[in-house]
């Protein structure tokens, strides 16, 4: 083709009413500034979490090792009450 043939179409007109369409629902793509801000808090609610979990359980620990065993329990009993 060359340049002139391009020239000479003929351009189509559309005479007509034109079909109603909705309106393009677009998605909104996550600024990654603020994803990277989220992802940051998140991992420091659930270190936050972690954190209070260990300290609880070594205050567990703590009362276990304060605690009778049954073994002490069962001697101390024997004591107080010798079988018969």
């Amino acid at each position: 083709m060359s340049s002139n043939s391009k020239l000479e179409q003929t351009k189509l007109n559309f005479k007509g009413k034109k079909p109603e369409t909705k309106p393009a629902n677009k998605k909104q793509r996550a600024d990654s500034s603020n994803s990277t801000n989220t992802s940051m808090d998140d991992l420091s609610n659930i270190n936050t979490l972690l954190e209070n979990m260990t300290e609880g359980l070594a205050e567990l620990r703590e009362d276990f090792k304060s605690m009778l065993k049954r073994e002490e329990i069962d001697d101390l009993r024997r004591k107080q009450f010798p079988p018969s």
